[in-house]
């Protein structure tokens, strides 16, 4: 629990007191808006700014207000601030923070200038009450222990704290649970991770892959992702991170048909806030379409389909729609498993080939579309080369190479380059074909590697020449086997 501490120390970064006193009465809330006003009695200040944080760092500031000669600040706003932890700045650092949530968006704040956060008072908003009681006993609890390093000697003091830090975890759940619908109690619980029982309902012992299964399953049971307030609250919350970590760790080596049911119950989850489902879908999408892992293809087709195809994505424009639709049809063709799609070309002899037959022929078949103007080919199509030649009689590995930009101008390039490396497998002109191989295989970029088995089937993509051998020695079987 001394994690727990640490985050809400982070979290709410100072303590204050419990409110008494206001200087500042709030307007008549607007229909639809917001009216915030601040009294700092002392003010020093021409302009406070009014700004929120963001989950990936940073404070954004959406408002500004001067002063009125008297510490009056007034902000007003024709549309409703979006839920979230919010904060009053000046220029020299001085801040105090509060919670905008399912409230009536009209409140009234007053502090003093000496310490804002310490004076500030709140009228209009009983979740802030809530909010700044807890951080005064909060900081009672924090004063106390700094008070006790004074007296005690280093031995003691280790004891004491030890026994405050337990006051402070208890104070905490306290919250969470007499409070369970505010914002800052529900941002607390997010930091807290799940517990991951030993035995199931029967009493019998779990298996660590079925451990494993249940924290996958139940990662974001304290993580509110049905509320959009996550996407505006410090980066201390961990809200970020713990998406990250969930994708990058908690994911990380499994198969998309592992990933895909438990993306979806994450994103399920959110539907209620629109803002959080938008967020889920577009930044898991991005995820897996930037992915190098091959398999994961299979991951971003299926987003597609199953949220832009079907309308779900009501942020995106149809141009957008219909380009990851587009791309998504063709990549649904040519995933790791699939049959790859005929093709037939000349060599530099202008004798036609038929991928099909070429696989045929072999048990495995290399698939290229590569070009001596592209500077990553000129490295990896020499790297790939050696490794086939040191192989295709064990393994009868065969090439389908072909020249993905046949103009008059690289042809010549092309050939030279094929004599300089003594590239001696099968290289193909792209220029002519009886398909448009740019569209059927998606060859945006170049080199473009695909592995096929005697069948056509493909059983790798987005491999290096260093995944190439160890595919081989690895997954391969060597002729006769």
């Amino acid at each position: 629990m001394k994690q727990l501490f640490k985050t809400a120390i982070l979290l709410l970064t100072v303590t204050m007191i419990l409110p008494t006193t206001l200087s500042a009465k709030p307007k008549k809330a607007k229909k639809q808006g917001y009216h915030i006003s601040l009294h700092v009695d002392g003010a020093k200040d021409d302009t406070v700014y009014m700004g929120y944080y963001s989950m990936k760092g940073g404070i954004y500031a959406i408002d500004t207000a001067v002063n009125d000669g008297k510490g009056n600040y007034v902000y007003d706003g024709d549309t409703l601030l979006y839920q979230g932890l919010y904060l009053f700045t000046n220029t020299k650092g001085k801040y105090v923070e509060f919670c905008v949530h399912k409230e009536s968006q009209e409140f009234a704040f007053s502090t003093k200038n000496d310490d804002w956060a310490q004076h500030i008072k709140v009228k209009g908003s009983p979740e802030n009450e809530v909010f700044y009681a807890f951080q005064a006993e909060q900081r009672a609890l924090k004063d106390d222990v700094q008070a006790a390093s004074k007296r005690l000697s280093e031995d003691e003091f280790e004891t004491y704290r030890a026994a405050q830090l337990k006051k402070n975890d208890s104070l905490m759940l306290n919250y969470i649970e007499t409070n369970p619908e505010l914002m800052f109690t529900k941002m607390m619980k997010s930091t807290i991770p799940i517990e991951v029982p030993l035995v199931d309902k029967k009493g019998d012992s779990l298996s660590n892959q079925e451990r494993y299964e249940y924290y996958a399953s139940h990662y974001f049971d304290n993580i509110p992702i049905d509320e959009e307030f996550l996407l505006r609250t410090p980066e201390n919350v961990g809200f970020n991170k713990k998406l990250e970590d969930y994708f990058n760790v908690t994911l990380k080596n499994t198969m998309p048909d592992f990933i895909i049911p438990h993306v979806d119950a994450m994103i399920d989850k959110a539907r209620p806030a629109p803002e959080m489902f938008k967020y889920l879908v577009h930044t898991t999408a991005e995820r897996y379409l930037q992915s190098n892992v091959m398999v994961y293809d299979e991951v971003y087709v299926h987003m597609i389909h199953r949220y832009y195809a079907s309308g779900e994505a009501f942020w995106a424009s149809p141009s957008s729609i219909d380009e990851n639709v587009h791309r998504a049809d063709i990549w649904e063709k040519i995933l790791v498993g699939k049959t790859a799609p005929e093709l037939i070309l000349k060599d530099t002899l202008g004798t036609y080939h038929s991928l099909g037959i070429e696989c045929k022929r072999h048990q495995y078949t290399l698939l290229m579309f590569w070009s001596p103007t592209c500077g990553h080919c000129k490295v990896t199509i020499p790297e790939m080369h050696e490794i086939y030649e040191k192989y295709k009689t064990e393994y009868d590995i065969a090439a389908f190479a072909i020249l993905s930009e046949p103009d008059d101008h690289t042809r010549p390039l092309w050939k030279k380059f094929i004599k300089q490396h003594d590239l001696n497998w099968l290289n193909l002109d792209g220029g002519e074909c009886n398909v448009d191989w740019k569209e059927v295989y998606d060859v945006t970029t170049t080199p473009k590697i695909f592995l096929l088995d005697r069948e056509k089937k493909i059983i790798a993509k987005k491999f290096s020449p260093e995944t190439f051998e160890g595919l081989i020695k690895n997954q391969l079987k060597k002729v006769g086997e």
